[in-house]
Protein backbone atom coordinates (compact mmCIF):
# COMPACT_ATOMS: atom_id res chain seq x y z
CA UNK A 1 0.00 0.00 0.00
CA UNK A 2 1.36 3.44 -0.69
CA UNK A 3 1.81 6.26 1.70
CA UNK A 4 0.39 8.93 -0.72
CA UNK A 5 -1.74 8.97 -3.23
CA UNK A 6 -1.72 11.83 -5.78
CA UNK A 7 -5.20 13.18 -7.95
CA UNK A 8 -3.86 15.25 -10.68
CA UNK A 9 -6.72 16.65 -13.27
CA UNK A 10 -3.92 18.95 -15.71
CA UNK A 11 -6.66 19.22 -18.50
CA UNK A 12 -9.08 21.12 -16.46
CA UNK A 13 -9.20 25.04 -17.13
CA UNK A 14 -7.82 25.16 -13.68
CA UNK A 15 -5.83 22.17 -13.23
CA UNK A 16 -5.86 20.65 -9.70
CA UNK A 17 -3.83 18.24 -7.99
CA UNK A 18 -4.74 16.83 -4.58
CA UNK A 19 -2.27 15.25 -1.93
CA UNK A 20 -4.29 12.45 0.06
CA UNK A 21 -2.92 9.73 3.02
CA UNK A 22 -2.74 6.02 0.98
CA UNK A 23 -3.49 4.55 4.40
CA UNK A 24 -6.29 6.75 5.53
CA UNK A 25 -7.98 8.38 2.13
CA UNK A 26 -7.78 11.95 4.30
CA UNK A 27 -6.87 14.71 1.89
CA UNK A 28 -3.04 16.37 2.92
CA UNK A 29 -2.71 19.44 0.13
CA UNK A 30 -4.46 20.80 -2.76
CA UNK A 31 -3.31 23.13 -5.34
CA UNK A 32 -5.20 24.40 -7.89
CA UNK A 33 -4.84 26.93 -11.11
CA UNK A 34 -1.59 28.80 -11.11
CA UNK A 35 0.06 26.55 -8.30
CA UNK A 36 -0.30 24.06 -10.14
CA UNK A 37 1.55 26.28 -12.82
CA UNK A 38 4.35 26.82 -10.17
CA UNK A 39 4.61 23.49 -9.29
CA UNK A 40 5.23 22.09 -13.02
CA UNK A 41 7.51 25.45 -13.70
CA UNK A 42 9.77 25.09 -10.69
CA UNK A 43 10.49 21.58 -11.52
CA UNK A 44 8.85 19.95 -8.42
CA UNK A 45 6.74 17.80 -10.17
CA UNK A 46 6.32 16.87 -14.07
CA UNK A 47 3.11 15.62 -15.94
CA UNK A 48 5.50 12.53 -16.77
CA UNK A 49 5.94 11.76 -12.42
CA UNK A 50 1.95 12.54 -11.99
CA UNK A 51 0.67 9.90 -14.27
CA UNK A 52 3.42 7.55 -14.19
CA UNK A 53 2.49 4.26 -13.59
CA UNK A 54 5.70 3.15 -11.59
CA UNK A 55 5.10 3.07 -8.18
CA UNK A 56 8.18 4.91 -7.34
CA UNK A 57 7.75 7.43 -9.53
CA UNK A 58 4.52 8.31 -7.99
CA UNK A 59 5.65 8.04 -4.23
CA UNK A 60 9.41 10.26 -4.97
CA UNK A 61 6.35 13.19 -6.87
CA UNK A 62 4.20 12.89 -3.55
CA UNK A 63 6.98 13.13 -1.06
CA UNK A 64 8.05 16.45 -3.32
CA UNK A 65 4.83 17.75 -3.18
CA UNK A 66 4.43 17.05 0.61
CA UNK A 67 7.62 18.82 1.30
CA UNK A 68 6.62 21.53 -0.71
CA UNK A 69 3.65 21.73 0.79
CA UNK A 70 5.56 21.84 4.41
CA UNK A 71 7.95 24.31 3.61
CA UNK A 72 4.92 26.83 2.38
CA UNK A 73 3.10 26.50 5.36
CA UNK A 74 6.01 26.51 7.69
CA UNK A 75 5.72 30.61 7.94
CA UNK A 76 2.58 31.15 6.58
CA UNK A 77 1.28 33.59 9.40
CA UNK A 78 4.44 35.90 7.91
CA UNK A 79 4.13 35.46 4.32
CA UNK A 80 5.70 33.19 1.49
CA UNK A 81 9.21 35.04 2.04
CA UNK A 82 9.48 34.00 5.57
CA UNK A 83 12.09 31.03 5.97
CA UNK A 84 14.33 32.69 8.95
CA UNK A 85 13.90 28.78 10.91
CA UNK A 86 16.34 26.02 10.26
CA UNK A 87 13.41 23.76 9.23
CA UNK A 88 11.77 26.13 6.89
CA UNK A 89 15.46 27.03 5.25
CA UNK A 90 15.84 22.81 4.76
CA UNK A 91 12.70 22.10 3.80
CA UNK A 92 13.22 24.32 1.23
CA UNK A 93 16.33 23.41 -0.10
CA UNK A 94 15.18 20.04 -0.30
CA UNK A 95 11.70 21.20 -2.12
CA UNK A 96 13.67 23.63 -4.49
CA UNK A 97 16.98 22.12 -4.78
CA UNK A 98 17.32 23.49 -8.47
CA UNK A 99 15.39 26.67 -8.13
CA UNK A 100 16.40 29.56 -5.91
CA UNK A 101 13.13 31.50 -6.21
CA UNK A 102 10.98 31.68 -3.16
CA UNK A 103 7.96 29.57 -3.10
CA UNK A 104 3.84 31.14 -3.67
CA UNK A 105 1.49 30.01 -1.25
CA UNK A 106 -1.46 31.53 -3.61
CA UNK A 107 -3.63 28.40 -4.74
CA UNK A 108 -2.37 25.53 -1.99
CA UNK A 109 -4.68 24.68 0.65
CA UNK A 110 -3.47 22.42 3.46
CA UNK A 111 -5.95 20.10 5.45
CA UNK A 112 -5.44 18.85 8.63
CA UNK A 113 -6.52 15.10 9.89
CA UNK A 114 -9.24 14.93 11.75
CA UNK A 115 -7.84 12.73 14.30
Amino acid sequence: MNVLRIDAWMERREPVIKLHSGLSENLIAEWRGSAVCELIEQGIVTCGELFSTDRRVQQQAAHELLLNACANSLCRSNGPQCFTCITGRLLQALAHSDNQEQPSIAGLTLYQSAS
